[in-house]
């Protein structure tokens, strides 16, 4: 049995999981996975076939938000000193249910407790990520000291780990003892753009999707998109009240009826607005879609996939403000005006398939 223990902060490590977990499938069709997340089941049930089972763990904390572009600080701290001091009985119960399970190999993106579970049951595990919460609670650890104490503590339990396969966009992942480098995992469209375009009934007008993540963004101001009329705007998630004639909200159910999964989503879009994170950033990729970004708060990924993204992605820049208010008319004609760097190698997902099942 392959376990897999899966963040279950936003949606970017669910799907890239996902996607290594459906290349794993492929080549093991008989293999059984059990995922261990508080992620939603449906991101791993839609994508990888039996036998699977998604069993529910608060595995780690990650950050506590209080919308799709602001960090709490002081909830995320106090989360953590929560998590934290029932850790002890976390591992044991975790390691206990590897020995029971008979679990051969541990896969974790990227919780500590993967690693540290692993190690007490004696079994094999490796890590897959682009960076690692050790990384992010530094960061943040100078004004919440409670994260400060966190990152040591994570570190601590990622030296447990077998290895690590680093994804591109990678932040500092020093605290993996050993660490290999594979291609981009990313999700790509199964709809051809004309065809997804057509079941969602959309226009010739240039499409843009708003993407805000489970999250949502109670701020945005979905009216004032109304004045940018030469577009028609899509929008999934929470927001703020009001609409526009040339928005539409689409929802889960919308795009399962159009036979969609929201790669096509992305896919059928010319631009995506969003924050930049690697879920979002690599679906972009994907599906060959120019990407307007904002800001994400005190996030050190954020520099990363800025330094980085130009390199894949036609990108433009609007602040929140902007965003919010609908003044996109400048970004939008900039990132229209850009052309596509040259595709970069995307078998990420195949790559780390074959290494987990050697290992297996």
């Amino acid at each position: 049995m392959l376990a897999v223990y899966v963040s279950g902060h936003g949606y970017g490590h669910a799907t890239r999981t996902a996607e290594v977990l459906r290349a794993v499938r492929e080549r093991a069709p008989g293999l059984p996975i059990n995922v261990c997340t508080s992620a939603p089941g449906f991101l791993f049930e839609g994508v990888v076939a039996p036998p699977l089972s998604v069993r529910f763990v608060e595995c780690d904390v990650g950050l506590a938000q209080k919308d799709a572009l602001t960090i709490d600080e002081a909830g995320t701290a106090e989360a953590v000193r929560q998590f934290l001091a029932g850790w002890n009985e976390l591992v044991a119960r975790e390691a206990r249910w590897l020995r029971e399970s008979r679990a051969r190999l541990v896969l974790g993106d990227i919780p500590p407790l993967a690693f540290a579970a692993a190690a007490e049951a004696g079994v094999a595990s490796i890590a897959l990520g682009n960076f690692s919460w050790d990384w992010i609670y530094r960061h943040l650890g100078a004004r919440q000291p409670a994260l400060a104490e966190a990152a040591v503590h994570d570190a601590e339990a990622y030296a447990r780990a077998g290895r690590l396969l680093r994804l591109p966009f990678a932040g500092d992942l020093s605290a993996f003892p050993r660490i290999e480098d594979i291609p981009l995992v990313a999700r790509a469209p199964t709809v051809e753009k004309t065809e997804a375009r057509r079941r969602l009934r959309l226009d010739e007008r240039p499409v843009v999707l708003l993407s805000f993540g489970g999250v949502g963004w109670p701020g945005l101001e979905p009216a004032a998109f109304g004045r940018l009329d030469a577009y028609l705007f899509l929008m999934t998630g929470r927001a703020g009240n009001g609409a526009a004639p040339n928005l539409r909200r689409l929802e889960g159910a919308d795009l399962a009826a159009a036979g969609l999964g929201y790669p096509d989503l992305v896919g059928a879009a010319d631009v995506v607005v969003s924050k930049p994170g690697y879920g979002i950033v690599t679906d972009c990729i994907g599906a060959g879609t120019r990407l307007v970004y904002t800001d994400r708060g005190e996030f050190p990924e954020y520099e990363v996939l800025v330094s980085e993204m130009p390199r894949y992605l036609p990108i433009a820049f609007a602040s929140n403000e902007d965003v919010r208010k609908g003044r996109l008319d400048e970004a939008l004609r900039q990132v229209m005006a850009l052309p596509f760097p040259s595709p970069p190698p995307m078998n990420g997902a195949n790559v780390a398939a074959d290494k987990l099942l050697t290992s297996l």
